[in-house]
């Protein structure tokens, strides 16, 4: 295993990526659910496929706050707001 060493920002910046995918995907989800889409949607086959790629960043986004511990990162309010746990 190798270590990445990024400063606060940085971090912030990577977990934000990580939930933007997190919000395409759940996105899709939706649009195979419900025919509706209030933003852009993946390419995928349907809903599961979406719906485990959605889990598979969470996993990921886990991890990484895990690793960095509770005063690693600092979440923004509008990361709070988006309650993707």
């Amino acid at each position: 295993m190798k270590n990445v060493e990024l400063d606060e920002v940085e971090w912030g910046q990577v977990l934000a990526g990580l939930t933007c995918r997190v919000a395409l995907y759940e996105e899709t989800v939706g649009y195979y659910e419900h025919g509706v889409s209030y933003g852009h949607i993946a390419d995928v086959s349907d809903a599961d496929e979406a719906r485990n790629i959605a889990e598979y960043y969470k996993r990921i986004i886990g991890k990484i706050e895990k690793q960095l511990g509770k005063g690693g990162y600092k979440k923004s309010t509008e990361d709070l707001m988006r309650n993707l746990s």
